[in-house]
C-alpha cells in the first residue's frame, strides 16, 4: 500500500463514519448538490469525492477496493504528488461533466415555461418529496481516472474477475467498462440505476489524458537539445 492511496482510503473511511454514524446532518453539507440548488456550497465539488452512499457499505467498499488494487502501481510510477493531483483532478472532471449534463437538463426545464417555484420543486425537491437529481457522492470518478491511467500504462496486465474462469488484459477489460459507462451516460441502456455514469466517464477521460501526457514527456530528460 503506497502512502497517498493509504491516506485517501483512511480519509474516505473517516468521512463515511463521521457523516453516516456520528454527525448525519453533515451528510447533506458535504454531498454535492446542483449549483442552482440553495443547498450547494463551494466546497462540495471537493468534499463529495470522499462521501459515499449512506444506505449501505457496498459503495465505499467497492471504490476503496478498486483504489487499493490499481492505485499503488500508478503512484509508484508517477510519484505521490502527481498521483494525488490526478486523483483529485479526475474527481473534478467527473463533477464538471455531470454538472454540464445537469445544466442542459435544467435549461430545458427552464425554457419549457415552468415558474421558478414549480421548477425548484420539481428539480430540487421539497422537505416532503425527494430530489429530482438527488445528490452526487462517491469516489467513483476518481477511481475511474486511476483505472484509466493504469490501463494506459499497463495495457497487457492480466486481470482476473470473480466467477470468470479466464483472465482479461487491462486494456480490454477497463476499455469495455468505459464503453459501457459512456453508453449508459447517454441513457442508451434503458436502465434507471441511479448511478453517475457521466461522472465515471468524466473521471476516466481526465485520468487517461493526464497519464498519457506524463508518460509522453517522461523521457524529456534523455533528449538532446
Amino acid at each position: 500500500m503506497t502512502p497517498v492511496v493509504k491516506g485517501i482510503i483512511i480519509l474516505n473511511v473517516v468521512f463515511y463514519i463521521g457523516t453516516v454514524f456520528l454527525a448525519h446532518s453533515l451528510y447533506d453539507t458535504f454531498a454535492l448538490h446542483f449549483f442552482e440548488d440553495s443547498r450547494f456550497h463551494f466546497w462540495q465539488p471537493l468534499t463529495h469525492m470522499f462521501m459515499h452512499d449512506n444506505a449501505g457499505f457496498l459503495h465505499i467498499l467497492m471504490n476503496m477496493y478498486v483504489l487499493a488494487i490499481f492505485g499503488p502501481p500508478l503512484e509508484r510510477w508517477m510519484g505521490d504528488k502527481k498521483f494525488l493531483f490526478l486523483y483529485l483532478s479526475s474527481g473534478i472532471g467527473a463533477y464538471l461533466l455531470t454538472t454540464g449534463i445537469d445544466y442542459f437538463d435544467y435549461m430545458s426545464y427552464l425554457e419549457s415555461g415552468f415558474s421558478q417555484e414549480v421548477l425548484n420543486q420539481r428539480l430540487f425537491g421539497t422537505a416532503n418529496n425527494p430530489n429530482f437529481w438527488g445528490v452526487m457522492v462517491g469516489a467513483s470518478g476518481c477511481t475511474f481516472g486511476v483505472t484509466a491511467g493504469f490501463a494506459y500504462l499497463y495495457p497487457n496486465v492480466k486481470l482476473q474477475i470473480l466467477f470468470i474462469p479466464f483472465s482479461i488484459a487491462a486494456k480490454w477489460l477497463i476499455g469495455a467498462y468505459f464503453l459501457y459507462e459512456t453508453i449508459a451516460a447517454f441513457g442508451l441502456t434503458g436502465v434507471n440505476d441511479n448511478i453517475g455514469h457521466a461522472a465515471h466517464v468524466g473521471g476516466a477521460i481526465v485520468g487517461f489524458i493526464m497519464t498519457w501526457y506524463w508518460k509522453r514527456n517522461s523521457m524529456d530528460k534523455y533528449r538532446w537539445d
